[in-house]
């Protein structure tokens, strides 16, 4: 398949935000956004989140088909640092190659940006997502213990990094 990475803009509002829907009902460890948050949020919110310039996406034609959170610290002690997540492919494109579009652009992205460092979260019970950022080179940095809860249940995250030349 034929795919293109891109960053993404208020124009592309309704299908992030119909994929963030998705991915928080049916991958919840995935995202510190909620399925009702995500339903609550209107176009025009969506359309604001996305203007900020942080998400890219991977599109099949004019299909959105995954998103991922990309944002460069701004502060002059961390410009070498960027934060990615969340990462998500709809589940039609999974194992597609679109997820290696996605990271690619973005790991690109952040060399010829100067990014020296990707960082990234992930709950260490996502072992399909951790062996995919593991091939891409990311090691585990830290763990952290009752990062997150869901649904009530404590969820530990690992904190992966991706060490990359400018």
């Amino acid at each position: 398949m034929d795919f293109r990475y891109a960053a993404l803009t208020r124009e592309n509002a309704q299908q992030w935000q119909s994929l963030r829907l998705e991915g928080t009902r049916d991958f919840p460890v995935g995202f510190l956004v909620t399925e009702q948050e995500a339903a609550t949020t209107s176009l025009e919110r969506a359309a604001d989140i996305l203007a900020s310039g942080t998400t890219r996406g991977v599109f099949s034609g004019k299909v959105l088909t995954g998103f991922c959170g990309f944002r460069r610290s701004q502060l002059e002690r961390l410009r070498h640092r960027a934060e990615l997540g969340p990462f998500f492919v709809t589940a039609r494109f999974q194992g597609s190659g679109a997820a290696d579009v996605l990271m690619s652009g973005v790991i690109e992205e952040a060399r010829t940006g100067g990014v020296e460092q990707l960082e990234l979260f992930v709950d260490t019970e996502n072992v399909r997502a951790i062996r995919f950022y593991q091939r891409f080179g990311f090691a585990q940095a830290a763990r952290f213990i009752d990062s997150v809860r869901i649904d009530g249940r404590s969820h530990d995250d690992d904190f992966m990094t991706l060490r990359i030349s400018g």
